[in-house]
């Protein structure tokens, strides 16, 4: 059974759920059935049993009474048919009672009304009226109490029919919990066969997209999920492949442009300080093309290599750091660039200390500023504040310059995305600056996105988990 279940399509399984499911449902039904049987049967039984009893009664009631009458015309008139009459009555009562007994369950009042009727069977041809109406008057008396306890009788069956049917309520009812409970166990168990291969698929689509560690067990369960199990295996292993090719890639390309970069740089700065020669103006002019170029080309290897080991950095170190201190140095890096295009620096920071990952906060800060400084406006401010908000650590860090459009603010956050402004410096932007900003926000579990300020065009903000705890 296990090996079937294990081998089983996704149809199959969910077919015999369902039929597992239904077995408890239809066991309830039959249970149902045969207890609304059992009190229907009962509530025939004790009705034809009622009516009989019923109908026993009013005959010996009236049996009383044509006993009565036809004692009493025979000792007025004393012939043989008012005789013959009065002993069928008597004969027919005789006949009734012991029925009638066997039901009521009360033998000293039908010993007595035997012996009424014994007596008046064999004294009522001798016996006078006066003599007659005492034994008359006792033998109607005990047949009330005898009437009266075949309705006690009828009152005490409707009683116990009634508790036979709340008898039969209270264990359908506790049938009907019981089949519910083992109906929701199966549905459980079977819910988990399914859901159980899906957890795991999810947790290697996760491992593949956070570039952890894939999950050696093996996928059990439904055909269809153990053969996609199977392509996602063999879809990580192809991922680590090409991963692999790419930071060799990205390693060669590194080191082999470097090599000829230095050099090409080297000569172009003999060359423009003219340590080789006397250069006229054209030459010049191409040096300094060359210059810049080279100068171009050396910012987008060292942005592309930073993109790349940031992707390569699966977990932040966090530690107790001077947000003075990571401040005063990202603004020094970047105070000739700031100071060519008359750019100052306006910080608000009231904290002393911060708890990050020093190397990730840098990146953002050295992105921003660089951003800040590309797309600012000439002689203007660049406003960086780092403050608490609630339970938030927040680096604003804005410019003045050409607002960006609503519509483009979440597409410049995406790699190689770059806006429709023109940058203010001699480098061509990559595309990856502020994609760099989001992805170093998500590794420290904040995000990065773009708000509207009212002391500056453009404003990006960036927002950071905050631990309450103070380092001792």
């Amino acid at each position: 059974m296990r090996f079937s279940l294990q081998t089983a399509s996704l149809r199959q399984l969910v077919l015999l759920s369902f039929f597992l499911a239904l077995i408890p449902v239809a066991v309830l039904m039959w249970q149902s059935h045969k207890a609304l049987s059992g009190v229907s049967k009962h509530a025939v039984t004790e009705a034809e049993s009622s009516i009989s009893s019923v109908r026993r009664a009013e005959n010996m009631q009236n049996l009383v009474v044509d006993i009565e009458r036809a004692v009493r015309q025979y000792a007025v008139i004393k012939t043989d048919a008012l005789a013959r009459v009065a002993s069928s009555h008597l004969n027919n009562y005789q006949s009734l009672l012991p029925l009638v007994c066997n039901n009521i369950g009360q033998p000293q009042l039908c010993q007595q009304q035997q012996l009424q009727l014994a007596t008046i069977m064999s004294d009522f041809r001798s016996l006078s009226s006066t003599q007659l109406e005492p034994i008359l008057q006792q033998f109607r008396l005990q047949q009330q109490q005898l009437t009266q306890q075949i309705w006690l009788m009828l009152e005490k069956n409707l009683q116990a029919q009634q508790r036979f049917v709340v008898d039969s309520q209270q264990q359908l009812a506790w049938q009907t919990v019981a089949l519910v409970f083992l109906t929701l166990l199966l549905v459980m168990w079977a819910s988990g066969r399914i859901t159980a291969p899906v957890r795991k698929l999810d947790k290697m689509i996760r491992a593949i997209g956070q570039q952890h560690q894939f999950p050696d067990e093996k996928l059990t369960g439904p055909r269809e999920l153990t053969e996609l199990g199977e392509q996602l295996r063999w879809l990580s292993s192809r991922l680590q492949q090409l991963e692999a090719l790419r930071l060799i890639l990205l390693r060669h390309a590194s080191h082999e442009l470097k090599t000829p970069l230095s050099s090409i740089r080297e000569g172009c700065s003999l060359l423009s300080e003219q340590l080789v020669g006397p250069l006229n103006t054209q030459q010049l002019e191409v040096v300094g093309l060359l210059n810049g170029s080279a100068d171009r080309l050396s910012v987008l290897t060292e942005q592309l290599l930073d993109y790349n080991r940031l992707l390569q950095q699966a977990k932040p170190e966090p530690d107790w750091h001077s947000p003075q201190q990571l401040l005063s140095e990202c603004f020094n890096d970047h105070a000739l660039s700031l100071q060519q295009r008359g750019q100052i620096i306006e910080l608000h920071c009231p904290l002393d200390t911060i708890y990050t990952d020093a190397t990730l906060f840098r990146r953002i800060l050295d992105n921003l500023i660089n951003n800040a400084q590309a797309y600012g406006s000439q002689n203007s401010p660049v406003w960086v504040k780092l403050y608490q908000q609630e339970h938030q650590l927040i680096l604003d860090v804005g410019n003045n310059g050409n607002p960006i459009p609503t519509a483009l603010r979440e597409k410049l956050f995406e790699p190689f995305q770059r806006g429709t402004t023109p940058r203010f410096d001699a480098v061509q932007g990559s595309g990856l600056g502020l994609s760099i900003v989001a992805d170093c926000a998500r590794l420290l579990g904040g995000h990065a996105d773009i708000v509207d300020v009212i002391y500056a065009d453009v404003c990006i903000r960036v927002r950071l988990p905050l631990l309450e705890e103070k380092p001792a």
